[in-house]
């Protein structure tokens, strides 16, 4: 199962995708931005950065059982970027699992410069 996104900025296809990423997990699940995660990720280069971001999310789900709702690039470079997320304890009586995301994956993962801003595909391991 894949997510893909355009958009006019890099940090724009990547705020897609997590919501991509959010969407595949939770469907339409309603979630306030209580919690916040920041982030800071390094990577060789902009497919790398765009698989860190996505798994990186899928951790903090994981580990803190937390369904996100808003997404924040504030930095971005080809190799690095800073951001945060925010969402709420998962609760079985508003949220739904649609499906589990073991990882996000390299597997025919994309991150180009397009006529019209900026593509991006990635794969999950479900």
């Amino acid at each position: 199962m894949g997510i893909e996104a355009r958009g006019g900025s890099r940090a724009e296809v990547l705020v897609a995708m997590a919501r991509g990423l959010k969407a595949m997990v939770y469907a339409e699940s309603p979630v306030q931005g209580l919690i916040e995660k920041t982030v800071a990720l390094e990577a060789g280069d902009a497919v790398e950065l765009l698989v860190a971001w996505l798994n990186e999310i899928v951790y903090w789900c994981e580990r803190d059982n937390l369904v996100p709702a808003v997404f924040q690039i504030t930095a971005i470079d080809y190799h690095a970027l800073r951001g945060a997320f925010s969402g709420e304890e998962f609760d079985p009586q508003r949220h739904v699992i649609e499906r589990q995301v073991k990882a996000v994956t390299h597997h025919q993962a994309c991150f180009d410069a397009t006529p019209d801003g900026w593509h991006a595909r990635v794969y999950v391991d479900l």
